[in-house]
């Protein structure tokens, strides 16, 4: 079981560095500066606000079950985050490319990744022709943590996993 464990942990390492250190430049900096909002919680809070202040039952309702989704999944971060206080990646490892804002609480799992699945989950369900484009969104909110040095890969991909299951149980 340790081989396997050491083999995950190397794979995790050699991922991330291969995202936070090759795709560097200019263009991606910002961009992914920008995109990791979407899935921050004024960006969460905000758009599932919107929708509760709807007057529009429908769209007042898809809010209430996204703050519902979304307050559950977060409970359910915060306590693996205690449980597993795994350090941030800029934190342990060496020749690190980070953005601005650099987080101190555990990584694991990553919480833009399950807020921006959980999203991307209940807007997939209200409008499934626009499955792919939500996913996507949710991937590249993703794909910024590691770019930004905040997750590891396993980090987002908890993440994700806990996002999608949790609005579908709930859904």
């Amino acid at each position: 079981m340790e081989r396997v464990t050491d083999w995950i942990r190397e794979g995790d390492v050699k991922t991330f560095f291969w995202v936070n250190r090759s795709w560097k430049c200019f263009l991606t900096d910002l961009l992914m500066s920008i995109v990791t909002l979407m899935g921050g919680a004024i960006w969460c809070i905000g758009f599932t606000l919107v929708l509760l202040l709807s007057d529009h039952a429908f769209w007042h309702q898809v809010g209430v079950h996204l703050s519902i989704c979304l307050s559950i999944s977060h409970l359910i971060v915060r306590f693996c985050k205690k449980i597993f206080p795994r350090p941030r990646p800029y934190k342990v490892l060496d020749n690190v490319f980070t953005g601005r804002w650099l987080l101190q609480d555990a990584s694991f799992p990553s919480g833009h990744a399950t807020a921006s699945f959980c999203m991307a989950t209940i807007l997939s369900e209200v409008f499934p022709a626009y499955n792919y484009l939500f996913y996507g969104l949710a991937a590249f909110v993703s794909f910024s943590r590691v770019y930004l040095g905040l997750h590891y890969p396993t980090d987002i991909v908890f993440g994700a996993i806990l996002g999608t299951t949790t609005a579908r149980l709930l859904g």
